[in-house]
């Protein structure tokens, strides 16, 4: 962005934060609120030009506005003592009054100094700059009408009085000062204060309308009490549903008191109660405005429970109708606002949001505010946030949205004054905040999409784009060059898309990956065989004129590491193909053929053992390197390596992507190197960069390929395999017994089956007397037969050859 005053910005403070100050704030003062409750008379300063009658005051020392500690009193009783702690006082209410920019606490304590000082000018003065900056706390508004009231004399200061009871009751829901400043009327008049109170009020506190209606009967003023039965929606309700009522508000606050956060499921739950009460929808509306006006005065600086109030009353009464009244339709305002518009400037003037910005132009637009009135409006609003860069940043791009939404094309005059808004928005970014603003450019980004698509106009959005690259830094970003191509194709026909690329390749001093692939992607679809040939030429030229740069350019960002990069001193004989590392590799390199020169004649030595080949070169860590079946996105793998190639040559030419952790070169079993490696980084990012700016670039003279590592399933040993492979027969186990003897078992076998034959042949011819006789002894002959034949039968397994010959 264009030079401007540096200045010191601040984000906003957390709500939790602003929170627990106001508790804290409101437990310091708990005690003077309770004597202000009980309208015990005060004492101001003599410089406050009073009248006697208020010099001449009881003083009561419970009931003193001052909140010096007592024991600073007794250090300084004497004049001289009292004389200096006032000056201290009026240095500290003026110091913190000339700060340009104050946040709450600072006007809290801004308040709390004044009470100290004790006059009533810088009471007045703190209260006054409170006023305008943010919505006051409620025991603040005590202190301060407790003051004011003994102060006020005149007809015109009682109206002063009210007015000032009517701003603090427009603030936040509080119970104590409502009941303060009904405690000091004794008559009817204002009566727009009855009225408006008892909107607000009313449900929660039947004993101000007890109040009221003792007074009506009194006087009889008709006029009220028609306007109290109009507008006040309990004055009409029975005892029994105010009963129902005030049981739900105080399990609500019982509820609420058990909170330190919120919670819109707090609200949800009893908003769901509601729904089934017997009392009328205007009833159920005024208890939804109090449960969260209850959780406002606790939380009073978060967004979203403003976001939930204003979504809750912009809620169809009847969901199922289309023409239902809302909710904030049906319900008489007290000093409260509720509606969307009033909601939506509480919210902004307790604690401006990002989310609430943009649903104040939102509202705005919904309700057709013109555009002079919008332009007023958001000037206080950035007059309001001015401190808050990012916010102001924000809000100045939705409104230069909605200037788009709003501008007819088709009129010179409107299409003047929406670019001249944005050279507006840009020069006003440039003069508060300089070069950290819209550090994105997204103010002349959105200029120039608007000029391409909505105005037509894509000279004036290339305009544009050369205003943004003429900036420092910003040729230097390819997601930049990206955008402003995509542009180019999208809305223009690509007509300037490829001098374009081919200035964003010469200009980008690294990381022209992605480019040259969008270029060379655009040539394949649109061009023909000549532009693609040029488009090729003129990519490798550019990566290698330019992958030096690269690894060198992202150390500067990796300053913040816990290891930072080292700067690659070496890169260029590595990746321009000269040298090749041959120096560091000689020492690295493994065992050759002319080791086998030296080993002995006359007996064959096994292969070289792996102790002469250096750790750094060949060993890895075990814990860094397991074989893995999936994808590993923190390491890359690298082929196509020269034979000389070294673990320090590669650790020299990666080491800029990122913080290397370790590097395994691959070897065969006889030592030589197989020309592939693994480098692990620490992060998936670094690898990812390395492979888009060192794939395809030469290293020892030889073009790499570089990739993320991704194995393949590891093949299983044959001592791992389960079972025989399909197919395979089974082998017999393997039989101590001679072959000769097997053989020699043979014949014999052999020869008893055919004098078995014989035998059973000649039984056959004898008579039937005879064979019936011979059955038995021939069942026992075979049966004997069968003994002597399984008795020398050829052994089955060694033990039975060991029987056989009596071993």
């Amino acid at each position: 962005m264009a030079s401007g005053a540096e200045k010191t910005h601040r984000a906003p403070p957390a709500a939790g934060d602003r929170d627990d100050d106001e508790q804290e704030q409101a437990q310091q003062l708990q005690q003077d609120d309770e004597n202000i409750m009980n309208e015990q008379p005060i004492e101001i300063s003599s410089d406050s030009s009073l009248g006697d009658s208020a010099s001449e005051a009881h003083l009561d020392s419970d009931s003193e506005i001052s909140i010096i500690d007592d024991s600073q009193d007794d250090v300084d009783d004497d004049s001289e003592g009292d004389s200096q702690n006032e000056e201290r006082l009026q240095d500290e209410f003026a110091m913190i009054l000339a700060m340009p920019f104050k946040e709450h606490k600072l006007y809290m304590q801004l308040c709390h100094t004044a009470f100290k000082i004790n006059a009533f000018e810088n009471i007045n003065v703190a209260i006054s700059a409170f006023e305008k900056y943010s919505t006051i706390p409620a025991h603040i508004w005590l202190r301060y009408l407790k003051t004011l009231k003994a102060v006020t004399q005149t007809p015109e200061e009682h109206e002063t009085y009210y007015s000032k009871c009517a701003t603090a009751l427009s603030s936040y829901y509080d119970e104590n000062l409502a009941e303060f400043i009904l405690k000091g009327v004794e008559t009817l008049h204002p009566t727009e204060l009855w009225t408006n109170l008892l909107c607000d009020y009313g449900i929660d506190r039947v004993d101000f309308m007890v109040k009221v209606r003792g007074l009506l009967q009194a006087t009889e003023n008709k006029e009220l009490e028609q306007a109290l039965s109009e507008q006040c929606v309990a004055w009409n309700c029975s005892e029994q549903e105010l009963k129902e009522m005030s049981q739900i508000i105080g399990d609500f606050k019982a509820k609420l008191k058990e909170r330190s956060e919120n919670s819109s499921l707090l609200q949800e739950m009893f908003l769901l109660r509601l729904v089934t009460l017997p009392v009328s929808e205007r009833c159920k509306v005024s208890l939804g405005k109090v449960i969260y006006e209850l959780s406002l005065c606790k939380w009073a600086s978060n967004s979203e429970l403003w976001m939930d109030y204003i979504a809750y009353m912009q809620t169809p009464v009847d969901k199922e109708s289309e023409k239902s009244q809302l909710h904030y339709m049906i319900l008489n305002d007290g000093y409260l606002k509720c509606k969307p518009m009033e909601l939506i400037r509480r919210a902004l003037l307790a604690m401006p949001s990002i989310k609430l910005n943009h649903k104040f132009l939102q509202l705005m637009e919904q309700h057709d505010y013109p555009l002079d009135k919008v332009d007023a409006e958001l000037g206080q609003l950035f007059a309001r946030i001015e401190q808050y860069m990012e916010m102001t940043v924000e809000l100045e791009l939705d409104y230069l949205a909605y200037r788009v939404r709003h501008t007819q094309i088709d009129v010179e005059q409107q299409v003047s004054a929406l670019r001249a808004a944005f050279r507006q928005t840009w020069n006003r970014l440039s003069e508060k905040y300089g070069e950290l603003a819209d550090t994105g450019y997204e103010v002349l980004q959105l200029w120039a999409l608007v000029e391409y698509a909505t105005l037509k106009s894509p000279n004036e959005g290339a305009a544009v784009w050369s205003e943004i690259f003429s900036y420092p830094g910003s040729s230097d970003r390819v997601d930049l060059w990206l955008a402003c191509a995509q542009m180019d194709a999208e809305y223009n026909g690509g007509r300037k898309i490829r001098s374009l690329l081919q200035l964003a390749l010469s200009m980008l001093p690294a990381n022209v990956v992605g480019i040259s692939d969008l270029y060379r992607r655009y040539e394949r679809c649109f061009g023909n065989y000549e532009t693609i040939a040029k488009c090729q030429a003129y990519c490798t030229e550019i990566q290698l004129s330019k992958h030096v740069s690269a690894p060198q350019r992202s150390t500067t960002f990796a300053q913040g590491r816990r290891q930072p990069v080292q700067p690659r001193a070496a890169n260029k004989k590595h990746f321009g193909g000269v040298g090749g590392g041959a120096a560091s590799g000689a020492a690295q390199s493994p065992p050759n053929k002319k080791m086998k020169k030296d080993l002995p004649a006359h007996k064959k030595q096994p292969p070289p053992p792996p102790a002469p080949i250096k750790k750094e070169t060949f060993e890895t860590k075990p814990a860094n390197f397991k074989y893995s079946t999936t994808l590993e996105t923190n390491k890359i793998f690298v082929k196509n390596l020269h034979a000389g190639c070294t673990q320090q040559e590669l650790t020299e030419a990666f080491q800029g992507y990122g913080h290397i952790k370790d590097v395994r070169l691959v070897f065969k079993q006889n030592q030589r190197f197989k020309g592939i490696a693994y480098i692990e980084f620490e992060l998936p990012e670094q690898a990812q960069k390395a492979v888009d700016g060192a794939n395809g670039l030469e290293l020892g003279g030889l073009p790499i390929s570089v990739a993320i590592s991704n194995p393949p399933p590891k093949p299983m040993s044959a001592t791992a395999a389960a079972g025989p492979k399909v197919g395979e027969k089974r082998r017999m186990p393997t039989t101590l017994i001679p072959t000769k003897l097997v053989m020699l078992e043979a014949k014999r076998r052999k020869k008893l089956d055919l004098d078995e034959a014989t035998a059973a042949a000649t039984s056959s011819s004898a008579s039937s007397a005879d064979a019936n006789g011979k059955a038995n002894i021939d069942d026992e002959k075979e049966k004997e037969q069968k003994e002597v034949s399984n008795a020398t039968t050829t052994p089955k397994s060694n033990d039975d050859f060991r029987k056989l010959f009596n071993i």
